[in-house]
């Protein structure tokens, strides 16, 4: 069973070191929040995040998932923000005692163009990199053992999760316990379902415990992997050149702050 969001597609962008898919990821990112220009983080997400899910075969995967965790979340900030932003003035829409401002839209579609670029950068790297190599590539960089550990193990965990819903809610169905149909049904089946949870996470905690103890994960000894990295002079160049851009970004925007107008 997967127990990652790893996608096992041959592109181009699966072949890439991972430290140049996290490098690139995080610059998109810190480009998203200190270009000051509004239609920005859309930009990078429309001309950058998409052509690169398109190149590593995962757009359709990136596209959904990007869409259903974001778009919640944009209607609550476009709400919240349009009716109680403060220091708003320009009234676009009167709903009884509340007004819809255009100073809280704008924020509201800001904030949520770049979450959604944090969606989609993440994914695209998550979606084209195998945990494994991902925490190798750590640890080659020079991360200590644990850090790429906590790495992994946090890639993991939302799958893994997934996955222990779907076996405890066919388990409990199997047993006649009704979990779908009015909302009274559905809280009424949270405890059944919750329990089980709570208890098979910590299970899995004390085996994880275990196995790593069995492997003599705190050996002070140099660890070996079975897996193997092609890293390229290129590739290192770019990520020199991508982290260079994104010093330059934030000190560009330390600059407009700092700096009187």
């Amino acid at each position: 069973m997967n127990q990652s969001f790893f996608l096992d597609r041959a592109s181009g962008l699966h072949r890439l070191h991972p430290l140049t898919k996290l490098t690139l990821a995080l610059v998109l990112v810190v480009a998203a929040f200190t270009l000051r220009w509004t239609f920005a983080p859309l930009a990078i997400f429309i001309l950058i995040v998409l052509p690169l899910a398109a190149w590593g075969k995962i757009l359709p995967e990136v596209l959904r998932t990007t869409l259903i965790v974001i778009l919640p979340l944009a209607v609550s900030l476009a709400l919240v923000q349009g009716l109680f932003f403060p220091g708003a003035q320009t009234v676009l829409w009167q709903i009884g005692p509340f007004s819809l401002k255009q100073e809280g839209l704008e924020f509201a579609f800001v904030t949520a163009t770049r979450l959604m670029v944090i969606a989609g950068a993440g994914l695209v790297l998550v979606y084209s990199t195998h945990p494994a190599d991902l925490a190798l590539a750590l640890v080659q960089a020079g991360a200590p053992y644990s850090l790429a550990y906590i790495v992994v193990t946090a890639i993991q965990l939302l799958p893994e999760m997934q996955a222990r819903v779907q076996r405890i809610l066919n388990a409990q169905q199997a047993r006649g316990l009704e979990t779908e149909g009015s909302l009274r049904v559905r809280l009424a089946a949270l405890v059944p379902l919750t329990a089980p949870l709570i208890y098979g996470a910590l299970e899995s905690v004390q085996e994880r415990a275990l196995a790593l103890d069995a492997r003599a994960f705190r050996a002070p000894r140099r660890k070996t992997s079975w897996r193997e990295l092609h890293d390229s002079g290129g590739q290192r160049a770019l990520r020199y050149a991508l982290t260079g851009f994104a010093v330059l970004l934030v000190g560009l925007a330390l600059l407009t702050v700092w700096l009187p107008r």
